[in-house]
């Protein structure tokens, strides 16, 4: 459970890092809070693949 707490956590971080450079760039608001969300899911995304394959013994 630790470990997913860390992923949330990290994942939420990148989010609301790629949103400010995002917001940098003169997105919108709207477009930098949706950027920022869409990383933050993504890299879950991929976390929860390579748990997948770790626990199907493909490593």
């Amino acid at each position: 459970m630790m470990l997913w707490g860390k992923r949330v956590g990290v994942a939420m971080a990148y989010g609301a890092l790629t949103g400010a450079v995002s917001r940098l760039w003169e997105d919108t608001w709207s477009d930098s809070l949706t950027f920022g969300i869409s990383m933050a899911v993504l890299m879950l995304g991929v976390a929860v693949a390579m748990d997948i394959r770790k626990r199907a013994g493909k490593d």
